[in-house]
């Protein structure tokens, strides 16, 4: 007897011991599709970061203050960013968090009249311009985040939570002009790595064994699996 196996996909990415979790989605505003088995994250924070001066001596300036891509996620509130020396057309500045623990010291800026810094500490990402008039010590400013929750599509380079997949569409979804609306994801179970999709590249081709890592972490397990659904027995 000779049997011959035709792998047959139901079209299906949830296999077993699903949990579901109802939640905010935002999504683009142009007319997009989501498809089934879409990575999803969750927006721990608004990637624009406002800034305000302190009773600065100095007047440079900073701005093109967001959270920045990476594994780091900066905490709620706001970061104090503080001159700690006096230099000639720069200075060296500490980034406190916020609750005053420091999480960065020693930020000499580039010295020259008018010069820019970009500064990556802490999550954050911002440049620095050169005044002018010289920052002197305890010259500040004050760099705060805010706090979203809503999910997002999963991206390996996102920020502010976009670049930790946590969860899973498990259907469909077309809009049009919304810019957020309510879903339920799966938050837990086991689902097809073939089915998996991140958004950006529309299929699973990056779904890689980093990804796969961190889906497990919060309990979702992407296994490869074929299904043996039509059987031709001869």
């Amino acid at each position: 007897m000779n049997m011959t196996i035709t792998n047959v996909d139901i079209g299906t990415v949830l296999l077993n011991d699903a949990e579901f979790e109802d939640a905010t989605m935002t999504v683009a505003s142009a007319a997009t599709t989501y498809d089934m088995g879409t990575i999803l994250g969750r927006k721990i924070l608004d990637d624009a970061v406002t800034v305000v001066d302190g009773t600065n001596t100095g007047n440079g300036t900073v701005t093109a203050a967001t959270v920045a891509a990476g594994q780091i996620i900066p905490k709620v509130g706001a970061y104090s960013f503080v001159n700690t020396a006096v230099v000639t057309n720069g200075g060296v500045f500490d980034l406190l968090d916020p609750d005053g623990v420091q999480v960065a010291s020693g930020i000499s800026l580039t010295v020259g009249a008018g010069a820019t810094t970009v500064v990556n500490a802490g999550g954050l990402t911002f440049t620095v311009t050169d005044g002018s008039t010289d920052f002197v010590i305890g010259d500040s400013f004050a760099l705060t985040t805010t706090a979203n929750g809503n999910m997002v599509v999963f991206e390996k380079d996102g920020a502010g939570g976009a670049q930790i997949p946590l969860a899973i569409l498990t259907y469909e979804i077309q809009t049009v002009t919304v810019t957020s609306l309510v879903i339920r994801a799966g938050i837990k179970g086991t689902y097809k790595k073939e089915r998996l999709v991140i958004h950006s590249d529309g299929d699973d081709s990056n779904v890689d064994s980093i990804v796969r890592d961190q889906l497990r972490d919060y309990g979702l397990v992407a296994t490869n699996v074929f299904e043996l659904n039509d059987l031709d027995n001869q």
